[in-house]
């Protein structure tokens, strides 16, 4: 799906249809121009659209040191009560870099390869730079050699020295191109022309019902540690409590200890996401994605002691059954 994320707000339908477990997935993608959400589903007794994800994700690019709101629950449109469980997994793509810089390659034309991404330029205009044949004491007439669709400007820097940036500008946003100049006899001739992209590194990706990591893991992704998850304080990672998330490492499942009736929310389990402030400049223009995998089960204790939500403990299948 290719959503626009400048909806404050959005509900995020999964359907849930089981007769005993039916697995769910929502997709929420991170730090990039658009949204993305896959539902998948298998047949089941539960009616269609029996569970929904629930979020709210305001459209904020994601800086370092600063929270960003990522409000997630899970909404019950059965119209009989239900038992949830929750697990996520993880995508995370970032640029290749050479060292704690993003590494740039300077290509003849433009790429169409899915893999490169056009180095960002400032608005070089607003910064002052203007036409070359513009700027006194340069000796520039004329130039030569710009093809169409690029734009050269330059700016006077100290005495007489003065300083050029050729670049293009796409749907309203500014990239980088490179060349080399020759200044004779007034004339400026432009040769030499790259484009400049940055590449897209190896996806790595991660399912928390592989990873299970320990609870005190869970504030953090399992794939960069930068990338830090902040839950709400009705989340009790440590050990079950009636109305509230609990986490379980042996499933790297979220359950919610209640019965959730019919119409009714869940508390929120995710609030923010954040970048560290230690992050340097190799995560820039990264791609983050956290997948939202619901269960649901019918909430009675004949469904709960006959099978029950695969795996899971003896400590999560006492507190479930003890709010039916």
């Amino acid at each position: 799906m290719t959503n626009n994320r400048k909806s404050k707000k959005r509900m995020l339908g999964i359907t849930l249809a089981l007769a005993a477990v039916l697995i769910l997935a929502a997709t929420f993608a991170w730090f990039t121009s658009t949204d993305k959400v896959e539902n998948k589903f298998k047949t089941g007794a539960l009616p269609d659209g029996s569970v929904k994800i629930v979020e709210d994700f305001p459209d904020e690019p994601l800086m370092p040191g600063i929270a960003v709101k990522k409000e997630v629950g899970v909404l019950s449109n059965s119209n009989v009560p239900v038992l949830v469980r929750l697990t996520f997994d993880e995508a995370l793509q970032k640029m290749i870099a050479d060292g704690n810089v993003l590494e740039q390659t300077l290509l003849d034309a433009k790429s169409t390869d899915s893999k490169h991404v056009p180095v960002p330029a400032i608005d070089y205009a607003s910064a002052g730079y203007s036409d070359p044949t513009t700027l006194a004491g340069t000796g520039i007439t004329s130039v030569e050699g710009v093809p169409a669709g690029l734009t050269l400007l330059g700016k006077k820097t100290i005495g007489d020295q003065y300083e050029l940036a050729i670049f293009r500008e796409e749907d309203g946003k500014f990239f980088k191109n490179t060349a080399e100049f020759e200044l004779e006899n007034g004339v400026l001739t432009v040769s030499n022309i790259k484009y400049a992209y940055y590449t897209r590194g190896t996806e790595n990706t991660v399912a928390w019902t592989v990873a299970r990591p320990a609870a005190a893991d869970t504030v953090k992704s399992q794939l960069d540690d930068k990338i830090l998850l902040g839950y709400s304080a009705d989340v009790n990672a440590a050990q079950p409590e009636a109305d509230k998330w609990a986490y379980e490492p042996e499933t790297g499942y979220f359950y919610f200890i209640g019965k959730l009736a019919p119409g009714a929310m869940t508390p929120e389990i995710l609030t923010t996401v954040k970048l560290d402030g230690s992050a340097d400049n190799t995560y820039q223009l990264m791609d983050y994605q956290l997948d939202v995998k619901i269960e649901a089960l019918q909430a009675t204790k004949e469904a709960v002691e006959d099978g029950g939500f695969a795996g899971m403990s003896d400590a999560i299948k006492a507190a479930l059954l003890a709010v039916l």
